[in-house]
C-alpha cells in the first residue's frame, strides 16, 4: 500500500468513526450529559477531598429506567364528542311567536322536528293567548328536542267546583322511539286577595301604574264607579283610591289577575265604596253593592265615549257654522273620527240615518221616558228596531253634517224634553238592593274584603255600617 492509499484509507476510517460517534451522541445525548455532569461532580468531590483530606464515599453509578407510556387521550376525546349531551333551556312566549320561532329560541334546530312540532295543535295553543309565560325544554347537542314543558294560556273554572277555584293546564311533550308523546295536565289553583292604593296626581291610570295596579283591575274600578264618577272630567289631584282584588298564583308565579272584590274611591271629597257579591244560584242578584247592600248599578252611563273633551256645552251660543245665536240643546265632545260610541242605557234603536245639521245620527229610546241622540257619525253599528244593551257600540264618531271638526253631538231627553247631559246622573234610577233573604249571606261573604278596605283606609272595619240597611255610601 502506498502512502497515498494509506492516507486515503485512514481518512475514510476517521470520517466513518466520526459519523458513528455523532450518531451515537445523538441517540444517547442524555447519557452523555449525565456522564459529563457526573464527571464534574466527581471532579468537585476530588477537589474537595484534596482540600480536606480524608476518606470519601463514592456515589453509586446512575441507573436508567425506560418506561413505555400508552396515551389514550385522543380516544377519550373522541368518545366524549360522541356522547349525547343534553342542554336545559328556557324562553318566554312572545306575542309574535310561532311554534318554530319559540322552538328556535329554545335551541331546537333539527329541521324535521321543527316541521313535525309546528303541526302539533297543542303546541300552536302554547304560543297563543297572553305572552310572558315561561317554556322550558331539554335539547340535545345536535339540536334535537327531548322534552318540553309549558303553561297553556288562560284559567278555567273547575268543573263541578264551587267558589272562585280555577284550574290551569300544563303541556308536556316527550320524544319517544314511537314518536311524540303529548299530554296536558290540569292543576287547581285557589285565589288569594291582594290590596293596593294610590293617589291621583295627573291621571287615574298614571296613579294606578304608580300603585302597581294591573291594567285590567284598574279598568274594572272605572266600570264599577262609572255611573257615579266621570273619570274623564271630574278627577282632581289628591283624589285617592283603595282596592282589594283576586289573584291566582301557582309555583310562586301570578298566573292571572281576577275580579275586583272591593274598592273605595274618594273623588272631590265624596266617598264611594263597592263590594262584589256572588249570589250562588242567582246570577241576576250577583253584582257590586255598597257596603250596606244598596245597589251601585245605574240605568245610565255618564258618557257614551271612553274619553272626551267638551268643546261646546249646554246653553246659549253662536252657531259655529251659520253664525246665528242659538240655544245648544246638547254637548259637543271632541274625539277622533272612528271612536266607538256606546249607548248609555238599555233601549231600542228608533232611528239610524241622515238628518239636516246632524249628519249621520242614531236615536235610542230607553225605558222610563228617556231617549238619547248621537250625531255627526261616520258609520252605524246598529239598525232601526234593534234592541241594545247599556255600553253596546251603536256607531263610530265622525264629522258629518254641520260640523267644523271631528266630534260627537250628544243629546239627552226626558219625556221628549232636552236636558243637560251632564245632569243625567240625577235621573238615573237606582238598582235593586240585596234581597232581605240574602242579606246574611251578603254580609258573611263580603266581610273580609270590607275589613281589608278599612285597614287600607286606616278606619275601623265597615261591618257595623254594613249591618245597617239604609246607610249607604256617600254619593255626589
Amino acid at each position: 500500500m502506498s502512502f497515498v492509499e494509506f492516507k486515503h484509507a485512514a481518512t475514510q476510517g476517521a470520517q466513518g468513526l466520526a459519523s458513528d460517534l455523532a450518531n451515537w451522541l445523538h441517540q444517547h445525548h442524555k447519557r452523555v450529559l449525565a456522564g459529563v455532569g457526573s464527571g464534574l461532580l466527581l471532579t468537585s468531590a476530588a477537589a474537595f477531598a484534596l482540600a480536606y483530606e480524608g476518606p470519601q464515599a463514592h456515589p453509586p453509578a446512575p441507573t436508567w429506567v425506560s418506561v413505555a407510556v400508552a396515551s389514550t387521550a385522543p380516544q377519550q376525546a373522541e368518545q366524549l364528542s360522541n356522547v349525547d349531551q343534553v342542554v336545559y333551556t328556557t324562553a318566554h312566549v312572545r306575542a309574535s311567536d310561532s311554534v318554530e320561532s319559540l322552538l328556535r329560541r329554545l335551541q331546537v334546530t333539527d329541521p324535521q322536528q321543527l316541521r313535525q312540532l309546528s303541526a302539533q295543535p297543542d303546541l300552536r295553543a302554547l304560543v297563543t293567548g297572553d305572552p310572558g309565560r315561561v317554556v322550558s325544554a331539554q335539547v340535545s347537542n345536535l339540536g334535537e328536542l327531548r322534552s318540553l314543558q309549558g303553561r297553556l294560556p288562560g284559567l278555567e273554572p273547575v268543573a263541578g267546583g264551587t267558589g272562585d277555584a280555577r284550574e290551569w293546564r300544563e303541556l308536556t311533550v316527550h320524544a319517544t322511539p314511537q314518536g311524540w308523546r303529548v299530554h296536558t295536565l290540569s292543576r287547581v289553583v285557589q285565589p288569594a286577595l291582594r290590596a293596593a292604593s294610590g293617589v291621583v296626581q295627573s291621571s287615574f291610570f298614571a296613579a294606578a301604574d304608580e300603585a302597581g295596579l294591573p291594567h285590567n283591575v284598574a279598568s274594572q274600578l272605572i266600570n264599577v264607579f262609572d255611573t257615579q264618577i266621570n273619570f274623564r272630567r271630574n278627577l282632581r289631584p289628591g283624589d285617592r283610591f283603595s282596592v282589594v282584588y283576586r289573584v291566582y298564583q301557582a309555583q310562586g308565579q301570578t298566573l292571572a289577575d281576577g275580579r275586583l272584590v272591593s274598592a273605595q274611591f274618594i273623588n272631590q271629597g265624596h266617598d264611594y265604596k263597592a263590594v262584589w257579591f256572588d249570589a250562588k244560584g242567582d246570577a241576576k242578584v250577583s253584582g257590586y253593592y255598597a257596603p250596606n247592600g244598596d245597589s251601585l248599578s245605574r240605568a245610565f252611563l255618564l258618557s257614551p265615549l271612553p274619553y272626551d273633551r267638551i268643546t261646546s256645552g249646554w246653553g246659549w251660543r253662536e252657531n259655529p257654522v251659520m253664525h246665528f245665536h242659538e240655544f245648544h240643546k246638547g254637548i259637543d265632545l271632541a274625539v277622533p273620527i272612528g271612536t266607538p260610541v256606546k249607548t248609555i242605557a238599555d233601549g231600542r234603536v228608533v232611528y239610524a240615518g241622515w238628518g239636516t245639521g246632524y249628519g249621520k245620527y242614531v236615536k235610542v229610546e230607553h225605558p222610563g221616558g228617556f231617549a238619547t241622540i248621537y250625531s255627526h257619525l261616520s258609520a252605524f253599528k246598529v239598525h232601526v228596531g234593534e234592541q241594545v244593551k247599556q255600553g253596546e257600540v251603536v256607531a263610530l264618531s265622525g264629522n258629518t253634517g254641520w260640523s267644523t271638526g271631528p266630534h260627537l253631538y250628544f243629546q239627552f231627553f226626558v219625556h221628549g224634553t232636552p236636558v243637560n247631559p251632564l245632569t243625567l246622573a240625577h235621573y238615573a234610577p237606582k238598582g235593586t238592593p240585596v234581597p232581605a233573604a240574602l242579606r246574611t249571606e251578603f254580609l258573611a261573604q263580603t266581610a273580609e274584603p270590607r275589613q281589608l278596605l278599612a285597614v287600607i283606609d286606616g278606619n275601623s272595619p265597615l261591618t257595623t255600617a254594613a249591618a245597617q240597611p239604609g246607610k249607604g255610601a256617600q254619593h255626589g
